[in-house]
């Protein structure tokens, strides 16, 4: 786990995906407000139960696609989510948000906990409406089995998330 700062491949896909079984669902939507983080992670949460996941997996789904969308909201006003099933070598979900933002200036220094809006944030510094606790994309990093952050020649930011469905338990 963690956080990948290279860019990925040409093709856009994460090393493993090389070695997948192509399944054809895909679902993509358009971001263009902060209401669409609400949708979108309803609508995550849905197909991440079609493809196998169950219980707090489904909560940490919606959980990623919220914090990504949201700040596709923030800080670039509009992009598109892509979620994906994956099948080879283990079922599970890609999650592919890009925007045409700014981008991260510094993807290490934003994946740390206490970084927001370009910067570390102080302990005693007065939050006002709409500014985030920086712990956004650290969240994802923990709730994800693989995170790629690449900013875009052309402009923006794609981010890559991939969650797998849990082994099942031995009885």
């Amino acid at each position: 786990m963690g956080a990948r700062t290279q860019p990925l491949p040409a093709d856009g896909r994460s090393p493993a995906r090389k070695r997948e079984t192509h399944m054809t669902e895909v679902r993509s939507f358009c971001v263009a407000s902060s209401v669409d983080a609400i949708w979108c992670s309803r609508e995550a949460s849905r197909f991440a139960a079609e493809i196998g996941f169950t219980g707090n997996d489904l909560a940490e789904i919606a959980i990623v696609v919220s914090e990504l969308v949201s700040n596709v909201s923030k800080f670039a006003m509009r992009g598109q989510v892509t979620m994906e099933a994956i099948g080879e070598p283990r079922r599970g979900i890609r999650i592919v948000v890009a925007d045409d933002g700014p981008g991260i200036e510094d993807i290490d220094s934003a994946m740390l906990d206490g970084f927001s809006e370009g910067r570390m944030l102080c302990d005693d510094e007065i939050r006002h409406d709409g500014q985030g606790l920086g712990s956004g994309l650290g969240a994802v990093e923990r709730l994800t089995d693989e995170l790629f952050l690449e900013n875009l020649e052309e402009g923006g930011l794609r981010v890559t998330a991939i969650k797998h469905v849990p082994w099942p338990r031995r009885r």
